[in-house]
């Protein structure tokens, strides 16, 4: 398959030549992936004097061979035979009473008839192709021939393809397998796809040729192979021509169709963030700037920025600060969806996890989001359960590579219940507290959602400065409620304006919960651990400047 990248399958056939195992497992959701081993095989002169059997769910076992007069890969039917080896004359008249249509079709079959052979003769590949859960049969075999001596010295090499390698085997069974996880696609294999998609339809449709071959590849970073053939095909049929919204519309459906990932085009940047400038201020120098001018960073030897964490009391705009931050650096924004990476099924988390991962890395450069990471990076919590303790060392694991490009952004109301492995230096650049807001953070937040995020038509007497000094301790999100109050009240009475009155009745029916009491003990509590954590001194000391803090307290135990 021209154009495609073979590396992961010469990587795994180095290490079966090396005798490190004689199973090979590779996950991946790629059809495509499949075939390209199967014509990686049949045209490879070092292995043509194998015999290629595969067990593909449903359709049986079958021997692979490549068509002498068209070179395609066929996928012949192995008939049952119940001694091969044996000369007996009822043997033999059994074996022809067996219909011509007759095939192996179910697993514990195939696993049989592959054990005669790989005893018999020499030089087999035996590929299991198609399994989505476990089977007692199959890790038996698969752990006998690992472990027989006979298997190597013939040179046999089982190939497992499976979309979870935790879902089909146990950690004891996949320790002794030659494990690889494929990758999802590269530039140059949807560049190769697109192509030659192009090159089929130019004459029928001329205008075909003009499209932007790169920025497509760029737009289908994330998709498989199999996915980006798919959509390429399918916007010819319904525009006649390779459609770039087309494309970056099903890019984002399918990373939904996961379930793991939620992809946001976030519209406004930081100017829809009210207050917080010294945060705004201190992520745009060491954050947005270096990432806006790579070359000017590397001629200096700065690596780039990888990583944020930002923790605070619920609702002070850590996600909103973290949507406008990809709009600023106009970059894709995923949402790891934590509720759906958990699962019950035994491996089901790792391989979500997992999956989540890859595709991120694929779209990248993206930033990911990952709101309450505590859920994954807890101290404490490894004994009591091995599926957070695997998921938590993916994670770990993927934050540390050096070859990652995606950004990610992560948030915690509780940052002291992270483990330490993973908040040391190195995993993320800056650890930013957010506070409850001050006044003129709470003055620009009411005006952001009064005329940036949406325009509400206000009366002449609304005195938001008023409004923004009798809501200290208030959350962004508590402020935006409100204006959402007043704005029904508004509309419940019958006026075409917001009055001062209909934010005066929104105040007196709003309950803060937890009581401003409560608050403030919270806010002393951020404060201790913002200073534990906050890995830039001069930031702390500038944001605890700029929020006028001890004033602030006083004049709130005054209040109280």
């Amino acid at each position: 398959m021209s154009g495609y990248d073979s590396s992961w399958i010469i990587d795994a056939l180095i290490s079966r030549e090396a005798q490190y195992s004689t199973c090979i497992l590779f996950e991946t959701s790629d059809p495509k992936r499949f075939i390209q081993f199967v014509n990686f095989i049949l045209h490879s002169k070092g292995y043509s004097q194998y015999r290629i059997y595969i067990y593909w769910i449903w359709r049986g076992l079958l021997e692979a061979r490549l068509d002498p007069k068209t070179a395609k890969i066929q996928f012949l039917p192995v008939r049952p035979v119940l001694n091969p080896s044996s000369s007996s004359p009822l043997v033999q008249t059994i074996t022809r009473q067996i219909p011509s249509t007759a095939r192996i079709r179910d697993l514990n079959s195939a696993l049989t008839y592959m054990d005669t052979q790989f005893m018999m003769k020499n030089q087999i590949i035996f590929i299991i192709y198609g399994l989505y859960k476990p089977d007692d049969n199959l890790t038996s075999a698969v752990r006998a021939w690992i472990l027989d001596d006979t298997m190597y010295e013939k040179k046999h090499i089982i190939v497992i393809f499976t979309e979870s390698a935790h879902k089909l085997f146990d950690d004891e069974t996949l320790k002794y397998m030659i494990y690889k996880r494929v990758p999802i696609s590269s530039e140059e294999e949807r560049k190769a796809i697109l192509e030659a998609i192009v090159e089929k339809f130019k004459t029928k449709l001329p205008q075909i040729a003009k499209v932007d071959i790169n920025a497509l590849v760029q737009v289908t970073a994330g998709l498989t192979l199999h996915e980006t053939e798919s959509v390429a095909l399918e916007s010819i049929r319904r525009h006649r021509t390779l459609d770039f919204k087309m494309l970056q519309s099903f890019k984002s459906e399918i990373i939904r169709r996961h379930a793991l990932l939620e992809v946001y085009e976030p519209s406004y940047g930081f100017e829809a963030v009210g207050g917080y400038d010294v945060i705004k201020d201190f992520i745009k120098k060491n954050f947005i700037d270096v990432l806006r001018n790579p070359e000017r960073a590397r001629r200096l030897g700065l690596r780039l920025p990888r990583g944020l964490l930002f923790f605070g009391p619920p609702g002070t705009g850590k996600t909103h600060f973290a949507k406008a931050l990809a709009s600023e650096l106009k970059l894709p924004f995923l949402e790891l969806k934590t509720e759906y990476i958990v699962h019950g099924i035994y491996g089901e988390t790792e391989r979500r996890m997992a999956r989540a991962l890859a595709i991120a890395e694929s779209v990248a450069p993206c930033i990911l989001f990952i709101d309450e990471v505590d859920r994954f990076g807890q101290r404490g919590k490894f004994g009591e359960h091995e599926t957070t303790r695997r998921s938590f060392s993916i994670l770990l694991e993927w934050l540390g590579e050096e070859e990652r490009k995606t950004i990610i952004v992560a948030t915690t109301n509780r940052p002291e219940d992270l483990d330490e492995a993973f908040i040391r230096v190195g995993r993320f650049d800056y650890i930013i507290p957010f506070l409850y807001p001050d006044f003129k953070a709470r003055l620009e937040i009411l005006k952001v959602h009064t005329s940036i995020m949406c325009k509400v038509p206000l009366a002449k007497n609304v005195d938001l400065e008023s409004i923004a000094r009798n809501t200290e301790m208030w959350t962004g999100s508590e402020l935006r409620e409100l204006v959402e109050r007043a704005k029904r009240i508004a509309f419940q009475s019958g006026g075409d304006y917001v009055t001062m009155s209909d934010f005066e009745e929104a105040l007196a029916t709003f309950k803060l919960s937890p009581p401003t009491e409560a608050r403030i003990e919270q806010f002393n509590r951020y404060l201790t651990l913002a200073e534990h954590f906050c890995n830039d001194v001069r930031f702390l000391e500038n944001l605890r400047r700029s929020m006028n803090i001890g004033a602030r307290l006083e004049a709130l135990k005054e209040q109280l």
